[in-house]
């Protein structure tokens, strides 16, 4: 097992806890998305068959070692290759090495399996295209799962919260969390690069779960027809005490990006909002903030009708998407309703930052500096990266305040 902690004294961490910083950091919103999660696989898949190749066999046994090798090689090259750090990544987790233990790369023709002790084999994609083509589309089941009443009664019974969440963790269990070797590849990622690489973990609503639970058709027709059973799902869904998130604060990450995506005035009406979304949205930020976590919310869509409740919410940072659909979003108004105090995130058209030119980006990044404030604002797009997106427009957008001084 690696050690070590993962807390990190890098600008984007500084900001989001109130401290001076030499220039306005740059943090990507679901930085793991687009072209980089389209680059991780095809680097994956290069450096297994390197691997395989290297034994002029079709099966390379693993060991811990040699997978966690595998992983560190992957994030440091691309971490290395297109990020200007610092700029903030979400918690490399690891397999440990039970799960690891008795497996195997195999080839088969053209293809790459990874081979598990119990003989699952898993596809290993070239590509992330031949990924998805494989599986489908993940959003396919999210707009029907059935007869409303039936969806609530589902999500009703449901455990409390989620795999891995255990109320009031006990010391044995955190440190049983922390003695396992998932931490091992953020361990490493620290230690390489010190504090230039701020780790978050990622985190979500009560409200934003309805539509994972419920299907999207019976998560928009319950809160108008069942209404009673929407709040028994949403106080049944907030956030718990879990042996993981005490560990990983004890590590030191200090940063947890809250996604809220349904929620906006596109969607919802401020009624609406107020009755099911704002106040779990509160609850559940309070309850990582309590825990130590400093908190950005993702606030996806219309954002506008809604500034006036939103900075009620207790959160240290707020993010929110580019304007779409003569949404009016402004980011110089988001920044008046919530003050100077408040941190915020920009919101860079994602597609601008591919199909513009540098010049275009950079006069754009410079725009958003004077509206927004040097204090107390983190650069970023509103949206992933699109796929086509090059790397080399990656590192200029995290160099890019630093560029204008």
């Amino acid at each position: 097992m690696i050690e070590g902690p993962l807390h990190s004294d890098d600008p984007v961490t500084r900001v989001m806890h109130g401290k001076p910083v030499d220039f306005v950091p740059v943090a990507q919103v679901y930085e793991s998305l687009g072209p980089l999660q389209y680059l991780r696989t095809e680097r994956s898949w290069q450096l297994w068959r390197k691997r395989l190749q290297a034994t002029n066999t079709d099966v390379l046994p693993l060991d811990y070692e040699t997978y966690l090798d595998h992983q560190l090689e992957i994030e440091t090259g691309i971490l290395t290759d297109i990020y200007t750090r610092p700029a903030w990544v979400g918690l490399r987790r690891n397999m440990t090495c039970e799960e690891v233990a008795g497996s195997a790369i195999i080839r088969r023709e053209n293809n790459l399996f990874w081979l598990a002790a119990n003989g699952d084999a898993s596809w290993i994609a070239p590509t992330l295209q031949g990924a998805e083509a494989r599986s489908g589309s993940r959003w396919a089941d999210l707009w029907d799962r059935g007869d409303t009443a039936e969806a609530l009664a589902r999500a009703a019974a449901e455990p409390e919260r989620a795999l891995h969440l255990i109320p009031q963790p006990t010391s044995e269990q955190v440190s049983a969390v922390l003695g396992s070797t998932i931490y091992d590849l953020a361990r490493a990622l620290a230690a390489h690069f010190k504090d230039n690489l701020p780790q978050y973990i990622t985190g979500s609503t009560p409200y934003n779960d309805l539509p994972y639970l419920l299907g999207f058709q019976a998560f928009m027709s319950a809160m108008a027809e069942m209404p009673e059973r929407v709040h028994q799902v949403l106080q049944k869904h907030r956030p718990q005490p879990s042996a993981r998130l005490s560990a990983e604060r004890q590590l030191g990450i200090s940063l947890i990006h809250i996604e809220e995506c349904l929620a906006s005035a596109d969607l919802i009406s401020p009624r609406m909002y107020l009755e099911f979304a704002f106040p779990y949205d509160k609850l559940a930020v309070q309850f990582y903030e309590d825990m130590g976590f400093r908190t950005m919310l993702y606030f996806s869509g219309n954002l506008m009708p809604f500034l006036k409740y939103l900075k009620k919410l207790p959160f240290t940072a707020l993010s929110f998407e580019e304007d779409r659909k003569n949404y009016g979003i402004n980011l110089g108004e988001v920044r008046r309703a919530l003050g100077p105090d408040r941190v915020i995130f920009g919101n860079l058209d994602a597609m601008f930052v591919e199909k513009a030119s540098d010049d275009e980006v950079l006069s754009e990044v410079k725009r958003q500096l004077s509206v927004a404030g040097r204090s107390n604002f983190i650069l970023s797009a509103g949206s992933p990266l699109t796929p086509g997106t090059s790397l080399d427009r990656i590192r200029l957008l995290t160099e890019s305040t630093r560029r204008i001084g």
